[in-house]
C-alpha cells in the first residue's frame, strides 16, 4: 500500500505499507518535491510496550484516584503483537486515517492507526486497544523498531538545551533525560522525531522530575528485538504516589506517538517539533497574565528557614519565566509547615515566606504566597 500526503512548502510524504506478516510495516518514509523522494527511514516498524496493573477502585474516589501506588501491586509488561489484517483508509476533516486490525496484547485488542496531517510532514501511529477487564491501569512505551540499525546517528536536546549527537550506537539501549521530550534519528536524505502527545503522556505526579522519556539502542527492555529509538515512561515515578492511566472496560486507549519528518539537520528539526508547542512556553495573550498555581516547592522550609544558601533568584523562578508565567500560586508548606502551631514557629513560616515572595516578585512576575 502507498500513501502520500501533502506536507506544505516540503512537498509531498510518501508512506510505503508492507502488509505481509512478518516483514516491517513501514517499507519506506519518504519526502521530497515534484517527484523526486528522498528515503528518510526504511524497514522499520512502530512497536509498542504494554504494561498493566491494577487500579484501586475502593478505598477513595473510583476511577478519580490520585493517592493509588500502582506499581508496589503486581503488574506484568508486554510486547504488543501486531498480525495484519485487513486494512482502510478514511478521512476525518484534513486527516487522513489507515485503520489496521489485528493488535493484540494479553486481555487487550484493537487495531493500528496511522494519521497523516494535511500540510505537514507530521504522522501519528496508535495501537488503539481496549479491555473488559475491570480495575485496570496502564503505562506505555512506545517507537520506531528495525532488525537492523534504521539510523547513522541519534541527537537530543538535553536539559540544558544543548544538541547532543551519538554515532557510536551502543549494543545496549540508553534512557535519555532529554527536553522537549523529543529523540531524532538521522540519515543521509533527512531526519525523523519521534515525540509524544506534550500533556496526554505524562500522568499526574507530586514531583516534576525528568524521568528520562525517551530511549535508543538495541533491545530495549528485552522486549523489542532490534534498533530502536522511540519515548518511555518510568514506572515507578517519583516513588510516591504513581497512579498510572486508567483503562475503564470497554473504553479506547490510544498509546500512541508522533513523528516529524525532515530533509534537515536535526537541530532544524527540532525547532520544528518545538513550534507545536510555542517553544514550551506560554502565549502572551494581550490584556491577560498567565497564572498557574499549587506548587510544593517547599523552598521556604527547605532552604530559607533551612539556613542554606540561595541565590537572588532561585532556578525555580527562572523556570517560571521561561515558561512565559506571570502569576505563581506556591503551596509551600503541604507537608513541612506547622498549621497547628506553635505559634512563634508558624508565625516565622508564614512572615518568611511573605518576606521572600515580596523579594521574588518584579514588574511582570508575581509570586503568591
Amino acid at each position: 500500500m502507498t500513501i502520500t500526503w501533502p506536507t506544505g512548502n516540503t512537498g509531498n510524504g510518501c508512506m510505503l505499507l508492507n502488509m505481509q506478516n512478518g516483514k516491517p510495516l513501514f517499507s519506506s518514509i519518504q519526502l521530497g518535491k515534484e517527484g523526486a523522494y528522498h528515503t528518510i527511514i526504511e524497514n522499520t516498524d512502530p512497536e509498542f510496550i504494554l504494561t498493566k496493573g491494577k487500579r484501586d477502585l475502593i478505598s477513595q474516589n473510583g476511577w478519580n484516584i490520585f493517592f493509588d501506588k500502582v506499581p508496589l501491586k503486581p503488574h506484568q509488561s508486554y510486547k504488543i503483537n501486531f498480525k495484519k489484517k485487513s486494512a482502510s483508509v478514511s478521512t476525518s476533516g484534513t486527516r487522513t486515517i489507515i485503520s489496521i486490525d489485528g493488535v493484540e496484547a494479553p486481555d487487550f485488542q484493537g487495531k493500528l492507526e496511522i494519521t497523516l496531517y494535511n500540510g505537514q510532514p507530521l504522522f501519528n501511529v496508535a495501537a488503539v486497544i481496549s479491555t473488559q477487564i475491570d480495575s485496570t491501569a496502564i503505562l506505555y512505551d512506545a517507537g520506531l523498531v528495525s532488525k537492523q540499525q534504521s539510523v547513522k546517528s541519534i541527537s537530543w536536546s538535553d536539559v540544558y538545551d544543548k544538541m547532543q549527537i551519538s554515532s557510536k550506537l551502543a549494543d545496549t539501549t540508553q534512557n535519555v533525560a532529554v527536553k522537549y521530550r523529543t529523540i531524532i534519528g538521522k540519515n543521509p536524505s533527512g531526519s525523523i522525531a519521534v515525540f509524544p502527545a506534550p500533556h496526554q503522556y505524562f500522568y499526574p505526579l507530586d514531583e516534576a522530575f525528568n524521568l528520562k522519556f525517551v530511549w535508543y539502542g538495541n533491545n530495549y527492555r528485552n522486549l523489542l528485538p532490534g534498533f530502536g529509538f522511540g519515548i518511555r515512561q518510568d514506572l515507578y515515578g517519583d516513588n510516591r504516589y504513581v497512579p498510572w492511566f486508567n483503562a475503564p472496560p470497554g473504553t479506547q486507549q490510544r498509546l500512541n506517538f508522533f513523528c516529524l519528518l525532515s530533509t534537515g539537520i536535526p537541530t532544524a528539526l527540532l525547532a520544528e517539533v518545538k513550534k507545536y508547542t510555542h517553544n514550551d512556553s506560554y502565549k502572551p495573550l494581550p490584556g491577560y497574565k498567565t497564572m498557574s498555581s499549587h506548587f510544593h516547592n517547599e523552598f521556604t522550609s527547605r532552604v530559607v528557614l533551612a539556613g542554606k544558601p540561595f541565590t537572588d533568584s532561585p532556578s525555580f523562578i527562572k523556570v517560571f519565566k521561561n515558561l512565559g508565567v506571570n502569576i505563581v500560586h506556591l503551596a509551600e508548606f503541604h507537608g513541612t509547615g506547622h498549621p497547628r502551631g506553635p505559634d512563634e514557629q508558624r508565625l516565622l513560616e508564614l512572615k518568611t515566606l511573605f518576606n521572600q515572595c515580596e523579594r521574588l516578585s518584579s514588574a511582570n512576575f508575581l509570586l503568591l504566597p
